[in-house]
Formats: C-alpha cells, sequence, structure tokens
C-alpha cells in the first residue's frame, strides 16, 4: 500500500509540472541509483510529504522552467523561458512565459537580452536578472534539453499531435505537408514550437510553447482517466529523471503531488512578457535587435496576474 501511495505521490508531482511544461527529474536522486524507494523518499527532514489537509496560507511557489539549446562547444542558449507559479490551496496553475529578446539589466554584465544571462551564467544568473528586472522570487529551476524535448514529446504524444501550420513553416522545415490542421510527431513537435521565420517572429513562438504545454496537459489528463494513463506517466517520470534537472528536492516534489491529490489541476493561465503595448524594438551595437520594455508597466502587470484575485 506504501508502494502505491508512493508511485501515486510522483505521478502526481509529475502532473504539476507537466502542466507547465510535461517534463520533470531531480538531480538529487538519479534513476539508476538512488532509486524512489520509500526510505530515499522519506527520509527527510521538511514539512510532511503527505498532507492531510490544505491550509488556506500556503505561499505560492514559482518555477523557472528553461528549454535550453548547446550546439557543440557552443555556450548554452535559453530558447524558452516560462515562470510556473503553483499555489497549493488553488486549482489552477499560472505561467508568465518571457521573451527571450526582451532588454533587461544582466547582473555583473552590460544590459542585453534576458537569454544572453543563461550564456553567461547559468541558471543562476538567469534566476537573479529575472528577479532584478521583474520582481519575482524563483523557489526551483527546472531545465531540459531540446534533444530531450524529443523524446518526452514521443511518450506525450505518441501518435502525434494536430496543430495548424503555415506555407512559411512548411517550407522552412522542408515539410511533406499542406498548410492547415496536420498532425506532429517528434522532432517536428520541436520545430514547430520553435519556429520564428514569420511576421510573427517570437511572438509566434512563444504562443506555440504555451500552446504545445496546453495540449500537452490535456493530452495527460485524458490519459490519467483511461487504463492507460499510469503507464504513460510512468515512462515520462523514468524518462525525465534522466533527462532534466531540477533544483527541488525530491520531499517538496512528493508534497506538491499529494497536495495536487487533495485539490485537482483544472486550469492552466498564460502570460507574454513584454505585455502588448508596453514594449518597442530597439536595434543595439552590441545585441541586435531587442525589446526595450516599460520595466514598470511589466512589473504590475505580472504583478497583477499572479494576484490571488486576478481571472482570465
Amino acid at each position: 500500500m506504501k508502494k502505491m501511495m508512493l508511485i501515486l505521490s510522483i505521478l502526481l508531482s509529475a502532473l504539476i509540472v507537466v502542466s507547465c511544461s510535461p517534463f520533470w527529474g531531480d538531480k538529487r536522486v538519479p534513476a539508476a541509483d538512488e532509486g524512489l524507494s520509500p526510505a530515499n523518499v522519506l527520509n527527510v527532514r521538511d514539512k510532511s510529504v503527505f498532507p492531510l489537509v490544505l491550509h488556506e496560507n500556503e505561499d505560492p511557489v514559482n518555477f523557472l522552467l528553461i528549454g535550453s539549446d548547446q550546439r557543440l562547444s557552443e555556450p548554452a542558449r535559453a530558447d524558452v523561458m516560462m515562470v510556473a507559479q503553483y499555489t497549493p490551496q488553488s486549482s489552477s496553475i499560472k505561467i508568465v512565459s518571457i521573451m527571450r529578446d526582451t532588454f533587461v539589466d544582466i547582473p555583473g554584465h552590460e544590459k542585453s537580452k534576458i537569454n544572453h544571462a543563461y550564456s553567461w551564467g547559468g541558471e543562476e544568473l538567469l534566476t537573479e536578472t529575472i528577479q532584478k528586472n521583474f520582481n519575482l522570487d524563483i523557489h526551483h529551476t527546472v531545465k531540459i534539453d531540446f534533444n530531450d524535448f524529443i523524446s518526452m514529446m514521443d511518450l506525450v504524444f505518441p501518435a502525434g499531435v494536430k496543430v495548424t501550420i503555415t506555407e512559411p513553416m512548411i517550407n522552412h522545415w522542408k515539410w511533406s505537408k499542406k498548410p492547415g490542421e496536420e498532425v506532429l510527431k517528434g522532432e517536428e513537435i520541436l520545430q514547430y514550437v520553435r519556429f520564428r521565420g514569420d511576421i510573427n517572429s517570437d511572438f509566434g513562438r512563444v504562443e506555440r510553447q504555451q500552446e504545445i504545454m496546453l495540449l500537452a496537459e490535456k493530452s495527460l489528463m485524458e490519459k490519467m482517466q483511461t487504463g492507460e494513463g499510469m503507464s504513460t506517466l510512468i515512462s515520462i517520470i523514468r524518462e525525465g529523471m534522466k533527462n532534466v534537472k531540477t533544483s527541488a528536492p525530491i520531499s517538496e516534489i512528493m508534497k506538491y503531488g499529494m497536495t495536487v491529490l487533495l485539490n485537482p489541476i483544472d486550469k492552466v493561465e498564460t502570460l507574454r512578457v513584454p505585455v502588448e503595448g508596453s514594449f518597442a524594438d530597439l536595434p543595439t551595437a552590441h545585441a541586435g535587435l531587442v525589446l526595450d520594455m516599460d520595466e514598470q508597466k511589466n512589473r504590475e502587470a505580472i504583478k497583477e496576474f499572479l494576484s490571488v484575485n486576478h481571472h482570465e
């Protein structure tokens, strides 16, 4: 019985981060070495990982989700940056997507595109940069490489996912498809979320990232209502523990998983930053074309979006 409860809590923990981006793992617990035995999970000095009641004053927790691309000897780049906020007593998750060309102050460096923070100082500098520019605390980070993303998409969408594609997208990726609704699989899904070769540029890419994220959450929730749900999510967790790194200790992952059991997530809200009407294109000598934003307007927009009284 304890093992079944443990497996269930892990699956529900996966759903928390799946709702934001369908992957998670814990660098403190390598799958091949320590495993997920009850002794490893429960031998922690922390709040109970099996809460019996929901407390109304539980603080929100913010996860920084990083989609990283690294080629050969080049520095790693953060092409996807999302801050996912989960409040234990809430039935929703809120996600702030940050445009990679946003012009920000980077501690210890000159002002530049926000994704340069990750190239120059990894997740630590990126976290510090987000906190400095948006007054947004980051409690944990979750990082995945795009090559691993393909493996995860094969598990989440084994038969592919139906999306709307365009002529420029087809020409750019040399797909043998027609404009309109098509089913994409594996690497095609990665290409879909990375495409920015049309008039919408990075704005369209962020919208597609959020679209796939929501479709993944929907797909997994539907699978949980069928016989294949358990095996699918266990496979995702195994893959995630090999390919995804997170700063969240296993005790917290378990705690949030059990909280989801008591209060299931039924809504995902999203916000893109910079927000509409708060930025302008700015050519720079050292960083190229950037999004020069109104810092105060975006801080206020984030604060309002993440407030407990906000509703879509």
